[in-house]
């Protein structure tokens, strides 16, 4: 078990050494949330004084609504798209192969990406937070600070699982990664990222429900705008849970069929 974790760590600092060895990247990736966060705050300016009908339940300030969704969808999509990231990666550098057949376990390897990915994407979330609330007009006066934990766990569950059947099909594909993409598309146009769901035509709306991103949006907003109680998220939360339940023993399945796949034929180290 000591072992385990010590290679759990090794790997994680493995991750956070890469990541700090590209200062650059890190000040773009601020300069990216400071760019998008004013984009959206100007925006809720220009249509200041207006009361859209679908802000009703969230106080009709847009800039604290579409705030959650531009620093949530961050933080889940860093998740999301990380394991076929490394996959991806590892392929190209041609040490894939070496690092699935090492004795550390491919399981353990995800758990440490995992591990990061949670890390990297809580630097975005509150990069975004800091700079919606503390430099810019977002207000959420009464949240739900004990739900807000259990939102974010629940929702980073059900996105990692589909990145880790993203990285089944980088394993399989190469370079064709259909899940990431359709996924990506559908929650930043039909899960409420940056306007309200109900805006959506009727058929759309049954479509949303199938994107966990919808829920933990809804979620999140109910607890953060609405100050919602445990009983009042009841609903979101166990569709949320539940959507967790089946697709995290669901990708892990599908991941180990992909590499027991590319080990029998040959071409885990292909790309």
């Amino acid at each position: 078990m000591k072992t385990a974790a010590w290679k759990i760590l090794v790997l994680i600092r493995r991750d956070f050494l890469e990541e700090v060895s590209y200062r650059l990247k890190f000040f773009l990736d601020l300069a990216t949330i400071l760019m998008f966060t004013s984009i959206f705050f100007f925006i809720a300016r220009a249509f200041e004084g207006a009361s859209p009908k679908f802000l009703e339940k969230y106080g009709g300030d847009y800039f604290s609504f579409v705030l959650i969704g531009l620093a949530l969808s961050g933080f889940l999509n860093v998740g999301m798209y990380s394991f076929s990231a490394t996959v991806r990666n590892e392929q190209t550098l041609g040490t894939l192969e070496a690092l699935m057949a090492s004795p550390t376990s491919p399981a353990l390897l995800f758990t440490a990406r995992l591990l990061w990915s949670f890390i990297y994407g809580s630097f975005h979330l509150a990069a975004y937070l800091a700079i919606g609330i503390l430099l810019l007009s977002a207000s959420y006066n009464d949240p739900n600070w004990a739900a807000i934990p259990v939102i974010i766990i629940l929702s980073f569950a059900a996105f990692n699982s589909i990145g880790l059947m993203s990285a089944a099909f980088t394993l399989m594909f190469k370079r064709g990664d259909p899940i990431s993409a359709l996924i990506g598309f559908g929650a930043t146009l039909l899960s409420g990222v940056f306007f309200p769901v109900e805006a959506l035509p009727a058929a759309l709306q049954k479509v949303s429900a199938f994107i966990p991103m919808t829920y933990t949006l809804r979620l999140m907003r109910d607890a953060c705008i609405n100050g919602a109680s445990f009983a009042e998220l009841g609903n979101d939360l166990a569709i949320l849970a539940a959507l967790g339940a089946v697709l995290v023993p669901a990708s892990s399945a599908f991941f180990a069929a992909a590499l027991r796949r590319v080990k029998r034929d040959g071409s885990l180290s292909h790309y």
